[in-house]
Parts: structure tokens; sequence; C-alpha cells
């Protein structure tokens, strides 16, 4: 990924305590490693229980649709339709995103139920939902809005939705749900669209903003074996990659809001980045264990992984390990750019595997 495409990404979500983006292969399994991710983080939060109840409806409602729902033409899946689950947490307010292709017969339908949504008071929409559950005539697909309108009901506030037309006959269909707060949307649709292309252009698989307790890290270590399930050396090798970055992610000097990491899937090579405002001195640091680290050829580096763990010659820190070995599992040297952030320095670094 570009530097600048990092920066943008990072910049994108800020405010956040906590940001999930997911634009993989969308397994239904992938469900109970978002209710257990929403859990873990508001539990750390100290979030009431309803409060966690009306999120994880609405993240897992707005994800089946995303399964559901969308196009399975592989040139939209791929482009311009990609579909695009994201979730932003902020102490005054979540919102739930959903961005996936539909034909024109499912636009005019969604367009129908929210312009009748949008005129409904909390008391009818739920009367509504009452009388869809009793309607026999309930599409196969899930039918008659009523996801739609129990999301709303749930959450309290407006559902947000844009249609963009991609391609003859189909449009992006967005969907904000926000959850808590005062009803104002953190996500324009001007940064959505940005965050959705550079998605696209870059294969971004997952991404996550924030602090990452090991709970969370297992999920997100789930998700992308899964998504690799028909390759499981490169599985592997994707999920060491990601270990050993969240490792030299606690050995650096964060600062700011923490660190941003994500993992595209592209023509065979898998990427992890990390993007995160540093110190001045934390800052400096890495960019010394990464000029180190790519300073040497592949049996120089067995070496001195192989003296590090043996307690022979200089000690390391534990940067320097864990960039040495993610060094030795890459495909290429490690790549790292410095840049600045609201005046903090800001460092990204890269690895393919």
């Amino acid at each position: 990924m570009d530097h600048a495409q990092a920066l943008a990404l990072y910049a994108s979500f800020a405010g956040d305590r906590l940001t999930f983006l997911y634009s993989g292969s969308f397994h239904d399994e992938h469900t109970a490693r978002l209710i257990a991710l929403q859990e873990e983080f508001l539990e750390r939060e100290g979030a009431p229980r309803a409060l966690r109840g009306k999120l994880a409806f609405a993240m897992v409602e707005a994800y089946q649709n995303i399964v559901r729902h969308r196009v399975k033409d592989p040139a939209l899946m791929n482009g311009a339709g990609r579909s695009l689950f994201l979730l932003r947490s902020s102490p005054e307010a979540h919102e739930v995103t959903a961005m996936n292709a539909v034909d024109a017969a499912d636009e005019q339908k969604l367009r129908a139920t929210l312009e009748r949504l949008s005129g409904m008071d909390l008391h009818q929409m739920k009367q509504v939902f009452l009388r869809g559950l009793q309607d026999e005539a309930r599409s196969h697909r899930g039918g008659a809005g009523l996801g739609l309108i129990e999301m709303a009901r749930r959450s309290g506030n407006p559902l947000g939705h844009t249609f963009t037309p991609v391609g003859t006959g189909h449009a992006l269909f967005t969907l904000q749900v926000l959850v808590g707060g005062s009803g104002v949307r953190r996500s324009e649709d001007a940064s959505l669209r940005s965050v959705h292309r550079i998605v696209v252009e870059n294969g971004i698989t997952l991404l996550c903003r924030g602090d990452l307790p090991a709970v969370m890290q297992e999920n997100l270590l789930r998700m992308i074996e899964r998504d690799l399930d028909d390759d499981q050396a490169r599985a592997g090798r994707a999920k060491h990659a990601f270990l050993l970055l969240m490792g030299a992610i606690e050995a650096m000097d964060i600062a700011g809001e923490g660190p941003m990491v994500a993992v595209a899937m592209q023509e065979g090579r898998t990427t992890v980045t990390v993007a995160t405002p540093l110190t001045t001195k934390g800052a400096e640091r890495a960019q010394q264990a990464v000029d180190m680290v790519n300073a040497m050829d592949p049996p120089a580096l067995q070496r001195r992984y192989r003296d590090i763990l043996l307690g022979r010659g200089e000690a390391a820190s534990g940067l320097d390990l864990g960039l040495i070995d993610l060094a030795r599992r890459s495909t290429g040297p490690l790549r790292s750019h410095g840049d600045t952030w609201r005046d903090a320095p800001f460092a990204v670094l890269e690895v393919d595997v």
C-alpha cells in the first residue's frame, strides 16, 4: 500500500476508539467473530448490556445483508462493487456501515423500504415489523425489509443510505446504522468512497485501528485463516506475519490514537501493513531497526536470529528480534516510510509473505 494511502486511511478514522473493516470472502462463520470482537471491546469499555445487544444486532444484520444480497459477478465483486463492512466505535456512538453491489430490482425494493421507514416513528416500526413476521409471503432472501426496519427501531436513529451506480444495471448500496450518540454519523459519503477506493485498489481484506488485546487478535487470526483456507501454507505465513507485527507494535513507542494494521490479498500475495504515530525517539529507533534488518542477506538473518535465541553476541531488543524473524519469513525486504500526522512522526511498515 502506498504510504500516502495508509496515512489517508488512518486519518479517515480519526477519533475512533476502535475501527474494524472487513472486505474479504464474507463467510457466514465470520459472524461469530464479529460478535466476539465487539463484545470484548465493549466489555473493556464498560458499555451497558442494552447497548451491546443493539450493536450486536446491527452488526450481524448488516453483515448478513451483504452475505445474502451481494451480486456474485466477479468483475463487480473485485472492483467498484466490492463489498465492505465497517465498524467505527467512539466514546459517544458506534457506527456500522455495509457496502455491497445490488441489481436494479433490489435497488428499487430497498429504496421503497427506506423511503417508507423515513416517515415512521418507533411505535409504527414495531407494528410493521410484527405484521411482517406474520406474513407468510416473505421472500426466501429475508424479505419485506424486516432487517432494515428492526435496525432502525433498535438503533433509535434514522438509517443513512446512498446508491452509487457501478456498471450497467447495478449500484453500490451503502447502509449506515448509528447506535447511540446524537444521530450524527461519523462517516461522510465522500470519505466512505475514498476508503472503498483504497480498499479495492490494494485488495485489503481486513483492517483494525486501535488497541488489540490477545482475545481480539485471536478472532482476527481466525478470519485471516478462513479467507485463505484453500492455501494453508499461505494462511500460515499470513498469520505468523500478523502476530510478529503485533509483537513489534508492543515494542514500539506508540503515540496518538494507536496503531492500524491491515491485511491485503492480491494475486497470490499477502501483504501486512502497520501504520502508527510514534514518539520522536520511537520513530528513530524503528527506522534503525528496519535499516539493520534490510542490510542483512538471508544467511546473515538466520545467523543473527539463531545467536539471539542462544544468547550469543550483542543483545537484541524485542523489536529487533521480531523484525529479524519477520524478514526471514518474508518474500522481500521490509518496506518503511516516515510521515507526519498531527505534528507527530507517523511510521508505515509493510511486508509481503
